[in-house]
């Protein structure tokens, strides 16, 4: 590919103010041509010799020195030697993708957001508000108990809190990531990558946005480019990367329906007649047939853009320096508060702002003129800002390519395979077995050599032959030849000893290139022999997957990356698309993660661990579950709920969520028990009021029925002292008249 492009192109000025398709156009043919140098073509050659090598068969004797020095003699002359091969690779890149099939990955998204630290104090200091209210008015607890996850005392209100809170939104992004991994097919990606990485030393996830939704593949190592310059064994610092790809033209005016006439005329000219460059013909002669599809150009690179900036209050009450006066941010130079650093009061001065110089991630896709064979032009078929960019909120300046790479061995470009040490190793095994395989072509069978002067002449030859075929006695004459040795002898080319150990010689090539790769007899199970105790079989597993250890490292970097794009690209592909979020979360994380724009722009990182298979985390987790419910740790209910459904996380996470509602019915029990204690108190105390108030009323009725009585017997006295009065008043009243004398 890189053959065909000028060396002598001049990088762009990322620093003019116009960026458009002409632009775009002269950055991506610069980015083109910076591929030609030696250390790219080796890459891409060793990639082709090793996936020759892994292919097997004739593709291992691909070197001049194997084919025409060892398969010809001097004079040009056929040695009649086969192209024998035993792969020893193939066995060693199975191995690799074997145990990445096998091998699990546990990723957890984690917020390292401040909105997320916030939210979580904010909801803690909601919950003591609530307990204070509780404890301060007793008869608010229960409903402030029905809505909210408080308790009698704050120590224990806010314990239950901290072990049982997870992230409403950090919950969701995990559903989302699962979801995600399972739509792209992350399973047969990691085979792929663990492919690439075994034979060209390098892995790369690509993912992107295709029609409003997210999607991955694993980019071959032979159609990929990147900045030469890069350091990191991920590839992070290069300044641009790219891919070259086949399009039938079909898909091409499919996809960018804006193509002139004449560039469509272009592109048909291209696929009939085939035209290819010197680097499609040496990939396409070995690896691949394009046939009339043509080649794509997708190249990356990061270019700068100018941004004010400035210190604000953000709604957290805490000063951060952000971009202001921009689209993607919500702040404005009505928000700018004064520098809180040194450093930026020395910078800004007087001033609240200032503009800097950030990074963006620009893209152009085009079909180069030199590919077309034209003088009209490239044909520039998308370019621009990229719309979907991994960006890192504690450095904004800072974006991340779509390409997710790592490096088994890389050092200032140059990178290394696992394979690089077994190619030659390969080759002399390759020929000792062919050098093995023609001696034994030419072996004849064997035969006696008899003297004709040691014949006797009464016998005859004819005789002589008769009688060792009968395996008779024969008679030769000693006094011609002077000895028996000298009147017979044998003839034939059967094995020597030389081609035997020439099998010692396959034997020892195999050991050391065990030695070299780590992948011995015993990890692939090819290790013939009963008498190897287990201890020597353990120990040679365990060296062997010591020496393979950064492999696998080098894949889970790869996949950590992935997911972390999922995490944000995809968080922000799927904001766009309501209805397919809703699909994968649920009403309730659509509502979550739709809940605010300024959510788009947090930042997750990924906490990938290995772990067992599906069905191996099942079984872990069913024994798991029988332990629990024999310790009383569980129910039945939840026993049969997550039995043979459940790895040991997802039990942990229910066991969690069970002790926290068991926690609160036992203080809702021991609420009740309380309130019942109150009752019955209270009863009692009534009941004793009851009869008081019974007993002073009886009393009370006593001394009325008393006072009654007294009143009663009173009044009696008081009629009797009356009608005294009244008889003795009569009888004064008499005996005065009988007194007084008549008047006349």
């Amino acid at each position: 590919m890189s053959y065909m492009f000028s060396q002598n192109r001049v990088r762009p000025n990322k620093l003019t103010r116009v960026k458009d398709k002409t632009y775009h156009r002269d950055y991506a043919k610069y980015v083109l041509s910076s591929m030609s140098n030696f250390l790219y073509r080796q890459f891409i050659n060793k990639c082709i010799v090793n996936w020759s090598f892994f292919r097997g068969q004739d593709g291992q004797w691909i070197f001049d020195e194997d084919v025409e020095a060892f398969f010809l003699d001097e004079s040009g002359d056929i040695r009649n030697r086969l192209k024998w091969t035993k792969n020893v690779i193939k066995p060693m890149v199975q191995q690799y993708i074997g145990n990445a099939i096998r091998l699990g990955f546990d990723a957890k998204a984690t917020c390292i957001s401040d909105f997320v630290i916030n939210k979580r104090e904010e909801e803690i200091k909601k919950l003591r508000v609530l307990q204070k209210i509780a404890d301060d008015f007793p008869f608010f607890k229960d409903i402030i108990q029905e809505n909210a996850p408080i308790t009698d005392d704050s120590v224990t209100t806010e314990e239950l809190f901290y072990n049982t809170f997870v992230e409403e939104y950090e919950q969701d992004i995990n559903n989302l990531i699962e979801y995600i991994a399972t739509e792209v097919n992350i399973d047969e990606l990691k085979v792929q990558i663990t492919r690439n990485l075994a034979i060209c030393g390098l892995g790369i996830y690509k993912g992107y946005e295709q029609n409003d939704n997210y999607m991955a593949k694993s980019v071959n190592p032979l159609f990929f480019m990147w900045d030469m310059s890069a350091t990191k064994p991920d590839l992070s610092d290069a300044e641009h990367m790219g891919e070259w790809y086949y399009l039938d033209a079909s898909s091409i005016y499919e996809t960018y329906e804006h193509l002139t006439q004449e560039e469509k005329l272009l592109i048909e000219e291209y696929g009939k007649n085939n035209r290819s460059n010197i680097m499609h013909k040496i990939v396409n002669g070995i690896y691949m047939q394009p046939g009339g599809k043509i080649p794509v150009y997708e190249v990356y690179w990061k270019d700068v853009e100018r941004k004010e900036y400035g210190w604000v209050m953000d709604d957290f009450g805490y000063p951060q320096y952000v971009m202001i006066n921009d689209p993607e941010s919500n702040y404005t130079d009505k928000d700018l508060i004064e520098p809180q650093t040194e450093k930026h009061k020395e910078e800004l001065g007087k001033k609240k702002k200032h503009t800097i110089y950030v990074d963006v991630l620009r893209y152009a896709i085009m079909i180069p003129a030199e590919e077309l064979g034209s003088a009209d032009g490239d044909i520039l078929l998308e370019h621009g800002i990229l719309p979907y960019q991994e960006k890192n909120l504690y450095d904004p300046s800072n974006v991340k390519m779509p390409y997710k790479c790592y490096t088994w061995v890389y050092d200032r470009g140059e990178v290394l395979t696992p394979l690089d040490d077994v190619i030659d190793p390969q080759r002399f095994l390759n020929r000792t077995l062919s050098v093995v395989e023609s001696q034994m072509s030419n072996m004849r069978g064997t035969g006696t050599v008899i003297s004709k002067s040691a014949v006797d002449d009464r016998d005859g030859e004819a005789d002589v032959v008769r009688n060792i075929n009968a395996s008779k006695p024969i008679f030769v004459d000693t006094d011609r030849v002077g000895s028996v040795q000298n009147a017979i002898g044998t003839y034939g080319t059967n094995i020597g000893q030389g081609t035997l150990q020439m099998f010692q010689a396959v034997s020892v090539i195999q050991q050391s290139i065990q030695d070299v790769t780590g992948v011995n007899e015993a990890m692939t199970g090819t290790q013939g022999g009963g008498d190897v105790l287990v201890g020597v079989v353990e120990a040679q597993i365990q060296r062997g997957s010591l020496v393979q250890e950064p492999f696998y490292w080098a894949l889970t970097s790869i996949l950590k990356q992935a997911y972390e794009h999922m995490a944000t690209v995809g968080k922000a592909v799927y904001y766009d698309n309501p209805r397919k979020l809703a699909m994968m979360v649920g009403d309730k994380g659509l509502q979550n993660i739709t809940l605010t724009e300024g959510h788009l722009l947090q930042d997750y990182r990924i906490f990938i661990k290995r772990s067992e298979s599906a069905e191996a985390g099942v079984n872990a987790g069913n024994q798991l579950l029988f332990t629990l419910l024999q310790a009383g740790l569980i129910d039945q209910v939840i026993f049969s709920n997550l039995f043979n459904r459940a790895s040991p996380d997802i039990i942990a996470r229910e066991l969690r969520n069970y002790n926290r509602l068991k926690m609160q019915a036992q203080n809702m029990a021991v609420d009740a028990q309380q309130k019942g204690i109150e009752q019955g108190l209270q009863q009692s105390a009534n009941m004793q009021d009851q009869m008081m108030q019974q007993q002073q009323a009886a009393q009370q009725q006593q001394v009325g029925q008393q006072q009654m009585a007294h009143q009663q017997e009173m009044e009696k006295i008081a009629l009797k002292e009356g009608a005294k009065n009244e008889r003795e008043a009569a009888k004064l009243s008499v005996d005065l008249q009988e007194k007084t004398p008549p008047q006349e």
